[in-house]
């Protein structure tokens, strides 16, 4: 099932990069409604979900989670840990600079973002390492508690995703893009990595 989620998350991915121009239109016209109606509140609201997705925030938590992992000798869900969030940082990153896509336009003044949109990495970000971390939290936690924490960091990745179109500082399809890249490595990382755990090897 996750090897065909993954071939689906990449050919979402594959389709946006394309950028259709129904896709550029609907883009387009979201990014000029936000920048025309969307309130002083609610941007300084999303500015505040922003923060959760900042390279510095999900940075201290892959070095967090990193440092307990490592003190606990989990060294197994470490290697699975750093190649999902570190890889897909780096894909993400690497992605920007071959797309070079120019940001909306964003004049408020909460954030100011030179990079480039596309694809965006909040989204990828903070699927990625949240998304990692409540599955490695799944197993030690009590069953009444899994599903709340599911929904709960499902609802915080797709706020921060939120926050970056009402900032207009992404565009509806980068940070869909971002999801799918970051959905797409977290089903190779947890397949692969479930694959190796049946293996003699890995058992000892």
């Amino acid at each position: 099932m996750r090897p065909l989620l993954a071939t689906a998350a990449i050919l979402i991915f594959a389709f946006l990069a394309t950028m259709p121009a129904a896709v550029v239109d609907v883009d387009q016209q979201l990014a000029d409604l936000m920048r025309s109606r969307a309130p002083q509140w609610l941007l300084h609201a999303a500015f505040a979900v922003t923060q959760l997705g900042n390279f510095e925030t999900l940075a201290g938590v892959v070095v967090v989670v990193t440092l307990w992992l490592a003190i606990r000798r989990h060294g197994f869900e470490l290697i699975l840990w750093l190649a999902v969030t570190v890889g897909t940082g780096l894909l993400n990153r690497t992605l920007k600079l071959a797309f070079a896509r120019v940001r909306p336009l964003h004049e408020h003044g909460l954030v100011i973002e030179p990079a480039y949109s596309f694809p965006s990495g909040h989204a990828s970000g903070s699927l990625a390492v949240y998304g990692l971390l409540s599955l490695l939290l799944l197993p030690r936690i009590a069953p009444g508690a899994r599903r709340p924490l599911l929904l709960g960091t499902g609802a915080l990745v797709l706020l921060i995703g939120a926050s970056r179109v009402i900032l207009h500082v992404h565009f509806l399809s980068d940070v869909i893009a971002g999801y799918a890249l970051a959905a797409a490595m977290l089903l190779i990382g947890t397949a692969i990595s479930e694959r190796l755990r049946q293996r003699p090897v890995w058992s000892a």
